[in-house]
């Protein structure tokens, strides 16, 4: 054991006096900050489910999508030394945008296919939104490449509505049409998840080509579900959940200083069971059941920008 403290001391007075040896030679400014704009669009399928805690068996499971939101986003980036940068990026809908959201129901556990389905085309993307802080270490870094690890959280936030619809109830035996102003469910989902990652750029001339891995398995994710027709309110969180993305870019410096670049994302946060609490009014009952509740979402954007450096 006192070896290993003597070695892990070793180590951290190292790194400590690398740093202050840099902090000697290098003094950051406002000069070093890098900041970018864009514009581009979101789409992203996000799904939620209620199980049966005692056997785990899907009870119910609404899909909500979307494609092609219109996204404003930017970013700031400040170098504090060489290898050593702070960034934080945001990004938000621009508007709202139409989408789809279907309901499906397994009230029969002897039945594989689901029992009941509502189909809701009128179904609306009303905002959505994220904002990421992060630092990145550089490893590798010369005139033409670089690689680094980078870590960093991030804060997504979705809100939908459902109006009208169809509905196919207990296998068919009850189908109707509801009027297609009426509301039926809101949705808002948030994930907050910290995350590791690794990055990597490579410039030839005037171009510039780059990426980046995240992942995470300590994501939390909250949502709130309101049904107005049966006047109800579901509520559920999960813990320890796992996230990836791969974001990959491309850029041409139009001087010195000025990049414009295009990028693309690609993210998903897997499905983990959680607690689920319930409301119903109409019948005046509440619960709450660990594991009675799942969240999984998709994602993908892309957007064209431009950054400069000071």
């Amino acid at each position: 054991m006192k070896v290993i403290t003597r070695v892990v001391m070793v180590v951290l007075g190292s790194s400590l006096a690398a740093n202050v040896f840099a902090a000697d030679r290098y003094n950051p400014s406002w000069q070093d900050v890098t900041v970018d704009f864009g514009l581009g669009t979101l789409s992203a399928q996000t799904k939620e489910r209620v199980y049966e805690p005692d056997n785990g068996h899907k009870n119910s499971q609404l899909n909500w999508r979307f494609r092609n939101a219109p996204i404003i986003k930017g970013g700031v980036e400040w170098t504090l030394l060489p290898e050593l940068s702070l960034g934080l990026t945001g990004w938000t809908t621009l508007a709202k945008r139409g989408g789809m959201m279907n309901d499906y129901d397994w009230e029969d556990e002897n039945q594989k296919s689901w029992t009941s389905k509502s189909h809701h085309p009128n179904t609306k993307l009303n905002d959505a939104n994220q904002f990421d802080i992060s630092l990145k270490y550089w490893l590798l870094s010369n005139d033409d490449a670089r690689i680094g690890v980078l870590s960093g959280y991030q804060q997504t936030r979705y809100h939908f509505s459902a109006r009208g619809g169809s509905y196919n109830y207990d296998n068919g035996s009850q189908v109707g049409e509801l009027p297609n102003d009426l509301l039926g469910i809101t949705y808002h989902q948030t994930f907050k998840t910290p995350y590791i990652g690794m990055l990597a750029t490579y410039r030839y001339q005037q171009w510039e080509f780059g990426g980046a891995f995240k992942y995470s398995a300590w994501g939390r994710a909250n949502d709130t579900d309101e049904h107005y027709l049966a006047d109800t309110t579901f509520k559920s969180s999960i813990s320890k959940q796992k996230f990836t993305s791969l974001s990959l870019n491309a850029g041409y410096y139009l001087t010195d200083n000025a990049k414009l670049y295009w990028e693309g994302t690609w993210g998903r946060t897997f499905n983990k069971k959680g607690r689920m609490s319930y409301d119903d009014r109409m019948e005046g009952i509440k619960d709450s059941a660990k594991n009675g509740a799942g969240i999984e979402n998709y994602s993908l954007m892309a957007n064209v920008g431009l950054s400069y450096t000071f």
